[in-house]
């Protein structure tokens, strides 16, 4: 049993990284996606320059039982597929799904129904799934990769799996982290897919724009200029890379604005305090803090809260 890995919200730098390596880490835990919490092809090529693995999470809320349905699972896999070829994941590493609530025994079947859909998906990719210990034991032989936490797990730990999660939301140099033991290979990657460094362009050699031949997708035309596909994408705000079409004008220079943590949050159903601030690294009482107005117990769908 290896304590040596960790999972944060926090994006990291080349300081940072550096300092989780001198202590003693060697798999970060980092979550795919465009929001506040999500790691780019940038902080990847970090994450692997300072000696650290990197594994990859897909999480959107999963904190309640009526989000595990297989169009959700079909869905989730879609969606990550496309955000690991834009971080340039390697194939065949592990995409960590979430049950990220106390499932019980009448949620085993939509949770069965959502890996089924994840499984039917998701083709590059290795199917890893985080949950407590029931969960694990629940969807053993129906994944890859097995991640437990310990909270639900009333003290139990599953024998199969590869991460056990065992503390929350302790403070490593200056970062908020959840501390995991590594009991085997997890599926990690150590360096992004995609062209060498010798197929880059001077910058003069790259044009203002690229008209899509037919054809043509951006995993071809970020090799062409030697440029990235997070790059490409973010540049020319592509919610999906995979659908570009031919004739379509893509940008091949500019500034691509960083995507910072938004003022309010919407509730969406099954949300609480406690699982939004888990979820987002705060410490325990502080959306009660930034909401005094708020009743905790009495959230509903589309009421808009404090997050900073």
């Amino acid at each position: 049993m290896t304590r040596n890995g960790l999972d944060c919200a926090t994006k990291l730098t080349a300081s940072s990284a550096k300092t989780l390596k001198d202590l003693g880490f060697s798999y970060v835990a980092r979550y795919l996606g465009n929001s506040w919490k999500t790691f780019d092809a940038a902080e990847a090529k970090i994450i692997h320059e300072a000696g650290l693995k990197l594994i990859s999470i897909a999480q959107k809320s999963a904190n309640y039982p009526g989000y595990h349905t297989k169009p959700q699972g079909i869905a989730d896999a879609k969606e990550a597929e496309i955000y690991a070829r834009l971080v340039g994941q390697p194939a065949e590493s592990a995409i960590y799904f979430v049950v990220d609530f106390d499932a019980q025994s009448c949620h085993m079947k939509g949770i069965l129904d959502y890996v089924d859909g994840l499984n039917s998906t998701l083709k590059d990719y290795k199917v890893g799934l985080y949950g407590s210990y029931a969960v694990m034991m629940a969807v053993k032989d129906k994944v890859d990769y097995y991640w437990q936490t310990f909270a639900w797990s009333k003290g139990k730990v599953a024998d199969h799996i590869h991460k056990h999660q065992y503390q929350n939301d302790v403070k490593v140099a200056g970062i908020a982290i959840d501390q995991n033991d590594i009991k085997k290979d997890p599926g990690a990657w150590v360096e992004a897919a995609g062209p060498e460094p010798s197929a880059a362009k001077k910058e003069d050699e790259i044009p203002e724009n690229h008209i899509v031949k037919d054809g043509e997708n951006l995993t071809v035309i970020s090799k062409k200029y030697g440029l990235s596909i997070d790059y490409l994408a973010k540049l020319n705000h592509l919610a999906n890379p995979d659908f570009i079409y031919a004739g379509q004008q893509l940008r091949l220079k500019g500034m691509v604005p960083s995507v910072s943590k938004p003022e309010t949050y919407t509730i969406k159903k099954g949300d609480t305090f406690w699982d939004l601030e888990k979820e987002w690294k705060m410490k325990y009482g502080t959306l009660n803090r930034l909401n005094p107005d708020v009743n905790p117990k009495r959230l509903q769908p589309g009421q808009k809260i404090r997050i900073k």
